[in-house]
């Protein structure tokens, strides 16, 4: 029989570092692995401190928690993480476990220690990703009773903190659109139940800003059992915005144009028509000898013709005018200039001479309150936005139109309040802009001033409210206030940059809201608003389309395989993106979940 191996040697077989140190923190013995990981000869390190090597950052936790359990002999419940020095002054990650003597009978405490250098880099990579990733990741224990992980876009996503979350796990749906909350709830039961999801939803309020955000998740299973629920967050808000810009311009393409080529090619038809009678009439009258048709009324037919003519005229002029507005728009929503800390009184000022420039010899009394100091955050294209609504409020005044323009500025916005006493602005105008109904055929809006105004201000980080009354209109434009973020310098500017194609000023284009024609008197009440000069800022460069989010007008997209779950209550669809119905059903590597 073979005699067995001697226990030293086995341990120096070992690849973890064995060492037993005194109650001093002393050496008393290592094994051969402190030459491989080390660099030392274990020889030359018995009798040392075994702490002069930790790293400076990690000794005192290290010291501490050693000296705890000599002092009352029961190790640590985890082990030790930390650096540990080489012989060529390098560092390497030990994880390492204390074994009193109690346990091991051997007069010192035993250290079991571990490289785990590159599990630690690892980690700190995928953390690296986490914390600089503007995608939020999470995961759940199975039940969503317990936060496992979340990272830091977690706040800036949900406007929730990662402490919150942890404290309530279930706290994100609190900021889910109520709309769509059920929609959402349902997603997390097939979670735990084990089936991936995929769900866009909205965050926010109905009466507020609305960010969307995409969110793929799956299950984690061991041994088939669902342990756990893990995904992402990511916001798409952008590309619902771009397929709300489409879905307007196809909106005035197929109704709005549309409409009004058949007026103009009915009212071409019946011109010709009143021609040709007349002419049949005059043929006949002239054969029979008669000197002037006895049934053509001259007068009655050059009115009709002078009426007929005057009803193409108008409809031309309006189209003509969209089609400038319309470029006007397709060029601000191309552009990607970034919003600029901009005073606002020299924008304001800008707006009414403008519309008392366009609106010609037609009577007005428009009134300005505007603080000489406040700055906006915004697009610089934001007087064109003012001007819009004072030019609408002045053309469709059945009385002496009067406007009044007042700008403050509460907690970190400012917002530019236009009032007017023209009638109220069609419900039908204001309601897709306000996500109050989705754009169909049989429902759509009528022109492009107010989207004008809309995209302005959305591109500005902001967003637009009416108040509609008996008595007239208040429109809101609110804008950031630059002066809320310390970030943004203080000191004058030069003028803004002017776009090279402005929107053109333009007749009715539906309701209440398009440009109009003018006004006579401006009396304003800003400090000094004549002198002010629009001011810009050295802002850093980016693409507009990462502009804060708008209330984006779309229904809930439910996710593909939500057949097992009862659906929310029937609701008015909110937005013009399409159910998940029509999507691609194949699409199932993701589902929605949590954050």
């Amino acid at each position: 029989m073979s005699r067995s191996p001697e226990p030293e040697t086995l341990i120096d077989l070992a690849q973890d570092k064995i060492a037993v140190i005194d109650e001093a923190g002393r050496f008393r013995y290592l094994n051969a692995a402190t030459r491989d990981l080390l660099g030392y000869d274990p020889d030359e390190l018995v009798g040392t401190d075994a702490f002069d090597l930790v790293h400076p950052d990690d000794v005192d936790r290290v010291r501490t928690a050693f000296e705890a359990l000599v002092a009352d002999g029961t190790r640590p419940d985890a082990p030790l993480e930390y650096r540990y020095r080489t012989a060529d002054g390098d560092w390497v990650w030990f994880r390492t476990r204390v074994f009193p003597p109690a346990e091991t009978g051997l007069d010192g405490y035993a250290l079991s220690s571990r490289d785990i250098t590159l599990e630690v880099e690892s980690r700190r990579r995928l953390e690296t990703i986490a914390s600089t990733s503007p995608d939020v990741l999470w995961m759940f224990s199975a039940d969503w009773s317990e936060l496992l992980f979340v990272n830091g876009a977690i706040e800036s996503v949900f406007g929730i903190t990662p402490e919150t979350l942890e404290r309530r796990p279930r706290v994100f749906l609190e900021a889910v659109h109520p709309d769509d909350r059920a929609d959402v709830e349902c997603a997390m039961e097939r979670l735990s139940a084990g089936d991936p999801t995929n769900l866009d939803y909205r965050i926010g309020s109905p009466d507020g800003p609305t960010t969307w955000v995409r969110v793929p998740a799956r299950p984690v299973r061991e041994d088939g059992e669902v342990v756990a629920v893990t995904g992402f967050a990511r916001d798409v808000t952008d590309e619902y915005r771009r397929e709300r810009q489409l879905t307007v311009m196809d909106n005035l393409l197929r109704h709005t144009i549309r409409n009004d080529m058949n007026v103009v090619d009915g009212t071409a038809e019946r011109i010709a028509d009143r021609v040709d009678d007349a002419v049949s009439a005059a043929t006949t009258a002239t054969e029979g000898g008669d000197a002037v048709p006895a049934d053509v009324d001259l007068a009655e037919l050059a009115a009709d013709l002078i009426d007929h003519a005057e009803t193409v005229r108008r409809v031309a002029d309006d189209l003509l005018t969209t089609a400038e507005k319309q470029r006007g728009v397709i060029d601000l929503l191309r552009e990607h200039e970034s919003p600029q800390p901009l005073r606002v009184a020299p924008l304001v000022e800008r707006a009414v001479a403008d519309a008392v420039d366009d609106a010609g010899e037609a009577p007005a009394d428009v009134s300005v309150a505007c603080p000489d100091d406040v700055r906006a955050f915004t697009h610089p294209e934001l007087d064109y936005a003012i001007a819009e609504l004072i030019e609408n409020a002045i053309e469709h005044a059945e009385a002496a139109p009067t406007v009044e323009i007042e700008v403050t500025a509460p907690a970190d916005r400012v917002e530019i309040a236009v009032r007017d006493n023209a009638p109220p602005i069609p419900p039908a105008e204001r309601d897709p802009i306000t996500d109050r109904w989705k754009m169909d055929d049989l429902r759509h809006t009528g022109g492009m001033g107010l989207w004008l105004v809309y995209w302005i201000a959305d591109r500005s980080g902001g967003d637009l409210a009416f108040d509609a009354g008996a008595d007239g209109n208040e429109v809101t434009i609110s804008v950031p206030d630059a002066d809320a973020d310390p970030s943004f310098p203080a000191a004058d500017r030069g003028p803004p940059p002017v776009s090279e194609v402005r929107p053109a000023a333009a007749e009715p284009d539906g309701g209440a809201t398009a440009p109009v024609a003018g006004s006579e008197a401006v009396a304003s009440e800003s400090t000094d608003i004549g002198s002010a000069a629009a001011e810009s800022a050295d802002t850093e460069s980016a693409d507009t389309e990462s502009v804060p989010a708008e209330s984006v007008a779309a229904e809930s997209v439910v996710d593909h395989e939500s057949a097992d779950c009862e659906s929310a209550p029937d609701r008015e669809p909110t937005g013009d993106r399409e159910s998940t119905a029509d999507r691609n059903p194949d699409d199932t590597d993701a589902a929605p979940g949590p954050p």
